[in-house]
């Protein structure tokens, strides 16, 4: 058994991003004065639409922006599909373990507090999942398996090593340790 990071090449664009985006908006404001109120919210026009003139340096950024989203696609792609050629050349038996990805996601419902009795964060692994796909690993590792006429076999992991379709409970403890750990790759 081995434990590997997915797609670790990809970059983290959220600076880059975050730049991008505030020039677009600067240069919106720039060519669009009509359109925004004084407190620098966009003005309501009823039933009509609101136009905006796109002027040729906001062209030019969204393309550098979409140029950024492309490329992380396209490395995370690649590492996904030498990540799946890897694992096929190791054996028959694939075991996967089963996760709900989009309950990763989403926001925890519940209000906790700390030790110190300030609120922990409801925050998740959003944009963590995002970033690394462990969903479009899965499809592309099955699709790979469907062309050699094997199987992805998924299951849950137990404590002990072994795999089987229940967890062994085998103390409290260290089953919500193993569950965190799991998460936080």
């Amino acid at each position: 058994m081995k434990i590997l990071e997915l797609a670790d090449r990809i970059n983290n664009i959220e600076k880059e991003k975050r730049k991008i985006l505030r020039k677009l908006d600067r240069s919106r404001r720039a060519t669009n004065r009509n359109n925004f109120n004084l407190d620098r919210t966009i003005k309501k026009q009823g039933n009509k639409k609101v136009w905006w003139i796109r002027s040729n340096r906001y062209i030019k950024l969204q393309q550098n922006l979409k140029e950024l989203y492309r490329k992380q696609k396209d490395i995370r792609k690649y590492q996904h599909e030498k990540l799946a050629n890897e694992i096929i050349s190791l054996g028959d038996n694939i075991y996967v373990e089963k996760m709900n990805f989009s309950g990763l996601q989403k926001r925890s419902k519940k209000t906790e507090l700390n030790e110190k009795g300030k609120f922990k964060r409801k925050k998740r692994f959003g944009k963590s999942l995002g970033n690394k796909a462990p969903s479009m690993f899965l499809e592309i590792l099955e699709r790979k398996l469907l062309k050699f006429q094997k199987t992805l076999k998924k299951n849950r992991y137990n404590e002990i090593g072994d795999l089987d379709k229940e967890i062994v409970a085998v103390d409290e403890e260290i089953k919500s340790s193993y569950i965190n750990i799991i998460r936080q790759l």
